[in-house]
């Protein structure tokens, strides 16, 4: 299952799993995600399942989205990719990796 991992200051590392519905991310108490950062807007952006690929899509957030350092409007997200929103970087991931 595609997930989302960030590190948060007070909690350690955080793993959001992706599923059919969207996850929005924004420092709105109601985003899926919320995130403590003033740089972000209250819905930011959002993740959303098309067919069998996430799509990335900025909610015309006032800093922007930016995927592996470029600004984007819309990006399908590949395995690897740094999701760059005001102070915060997020990991796109395809399946997590059981360690042994």
């Amino acid at each position: 299952m595609p997930f989302l991992r960030y590190q948060h200051p007070a909690k350690g590392i955080i793993f959001i799993e992706l599923g059919d519905e969207p996850t929005t991310i924004g420092r709105g108490r109601d985003c899926t995600v919320p995130i403590e950062d003033t740089l972000l807007s209250r819905k930011h952006c959002e993740v959303r399942r098309s067919g069998g690929q996430y799509v990335l899509v900025d909610l015309k957030s006032k800093n922007g989205t930016a995927v592996n350092a470029a600004p984007i409007a819309t990006h399908t997200l590949k395995e690897g990719d740094v999701i760059t929103i005001g102070n915060t970087s997020i990991l796109f991931k395809e399946e997590k990796v059981a360690r042994t």
